[in-house]
């Protein structure tokens, strides 16, 4: 199978330098993520349940504002960047929100109140939604995303499986820092165990 190698760019150059990552171009995604399932089920297992749930900061964009919506992962316990480029504020309504990890993206404002919820302290909003399904990426792969970009996930990030018609990553810094997860290896017959004794 075909390899890239990836640039990923140190948060810190002056403590540690930049890292060439080798990963693994999947062209069928679809059909990557059910060979992982599979062989999950061979051993009893079957993919996690996530709940994104970590309360985040936002506030309204500024038009033409710059915003640091790089990606950030941790490899060998030190932070790099998946990418070089910063993003601009292009919508007057959007919304700026930041994850307890640091990492900023930008959100129509329109999307947002589907996204989001205020609570009762200022500027703290918390997630919507329910629970999504994941399994952990075991190797770096790249990926042609649903909507047609380009998305790169290192060994340990989670992979959003609940639709294999639009898988996306989350790296492992923004799952620990936002999502709430059950055991991923869990077996079949452990979790209805669980269930059972509720």
């Amino acid at each position: 199978m075909e390899t890239v190698t990836k640039t990923i760019y140190s948060a810190n150059a002056e403590e540690y330098p930049n890292l060439d990552v080798e990963c693994k171009v999947v062209e069928d995604m679809e059909a990557y993520a059910n060979g992982l399932i599979e062989d999950m089920k061979q051993n009893g297992q079957k993919p996690g349940k996530a709940r994104k749930t970590a309360i985040v900061d936002a506030r309204a964009g500024v038009l033409g504002e710059e915003v640091d919506t790089r990606v950030r992962v941790s490899v060998d316990d030190k932070l790099y960047f998946l990418s070089e480029t910063k993003n601009i504020v292009k919508n007057g309504n959007s919304m700026i929100v930041t994850n307890p990890d640091g990492e900023q993206y930008i959100v129509k404002g329109e999307k947002f109140g589907t996204k989001y919820e205020k609570t009762e302290n200022e500027g703290k909003y918390r997630p919507l939604g329910g629970d999504i399904d994941y399994i952990i990426a075991p190797e770096n792969i790249v990926f042609q995303a649903s909507w047609g970009e380009e998305m790169t996930a290192l060994k340990g990030a989670a992979l959003n499986v609940s639709d294999l018609k639009d898988i996306y990553a989350i790296q492992n810094t923004a799952f620990e820092s936002t999502y709430t997860a059950k055991q991923s290896s869990m077996s079949q017959d452990k979790e209805e165990s669980l269930e059972n004794s509720k």
